[in-house]
């Protein structure tokens, strides 16, 4: 998985907020739960949320009492968090920083973090910014990756349109088993649990055809003629209350490990 360019993640801001103000999911308060039951967070502790979105996570943990630091490549995204967080008094500040390129060592993560985690974000994505990433944390590292996705209706739209389905992803399955190598790779044993997660979208003609040249179109090519195309495919899918229901199933990788027990402090202790 890719990390992407700010402009690219800016674009997809608007997807982000519009998700953010269905309100939390099964799946979101699963996660969390998750956290808690595996002793990885508790009440008041610093979180860092490595490529945050519009802070979906960061406002459950602000409810928490956590001091939250929310990073992300995307300006667009931060504007988003920082609405989205402003009515918590507990700390919380957001960060704008490509995590590949950052040293560790900036103001902002000078205290370090109780836990760590990135959901779904391409920044920890190789051995480098997984060593970042622990070496902030004295405790536990959290990522998720889809390690598989189906989107029947997106595909259906693209046939329909004369055209072949393209993936949002190229292969989650080989990319999520590339990320546990690069843990390994680190000095850390991961562990990891495979769930399911599904959910619904209900989008205009419009706004699929909208979306689906944000996720898989290049700016080479002829958007306008392509957005007309999608638009009349997905027209022709609506129901009868005008929209396209896009159902979305997925399984994801929960992929942790405990920042304090690296390779070298196992060496260290025996």
């Amino acid at each position: 998985m890719k990390q992407g360019s700010a402009e690219k993640w800016n674009g997809s801001a608007v997807d982000y907020q519009r998700t953010f103000q269905l309100g939390q999911s099964d799946y979101n308060r699963a996660v969390l739960a998750f956290w808690q039951q595996q002793g990885m967070l508790r009440p008041g502790c610093r979180v860092l949320d490595i490529g945050c979105g519009v802070g979906k996570y960061g406002v459950m943990l602000a409810d928490l009492g956590c001091d939250v630091t929310l990073t992300d490549i995307s300006p667009e995204m931060l504007r988003h968090a920082e609405a989205n967080m402003a009515a918590f008094t507990s700390p919380w500040r957001c960060f704008a920083c490509d995590f590949h390129e950052i040293s560790g060592q900036e103001p902002v993560f000078a205290q370090g973090f109780d836990f760590s985690f990135s959901t779904m974000s391409p920044a920890i994505h190789d051995a480098d910014t997984v060593r970042k990433m622990s070496g902030m944390t004295r405790g536990w590292c959290f990522l998720s990756r889809f390690t598989a996705w189906q989107q029947p209706l997106r595909d259906a739209v693209m046939r329909r349109a004369g055209l072949e389905p393209r993936p949002q992803f190229s292969d989650p399955a080989a990319d999520c088993a590339a990320l546990l190598a690069a843990v390994t790779s680190a000095g850390f044993q991961p562990q990891v649990q495979v769930v399911d997660y599904a959910w619904e979208d209900r989008r205009s003609p419009e706004d699929m055809a909208d979306y689906l040249l944000r996720h898989s179109f290049d700016d080479t090519e002829d958007r306008a003629a392509l957005a007309g195309r999608l638009a009349d495919a997905a027209r022709s899918l609506c129901g009868s209350d005008g929209t396209v229901n896009d159902r979305v199933e997925t399984k994801v990788a929960w992929i942790y490990w405990d920042a304090r027990l690296s390779s070298g402090a196992r060496e260290e202790k025996t």
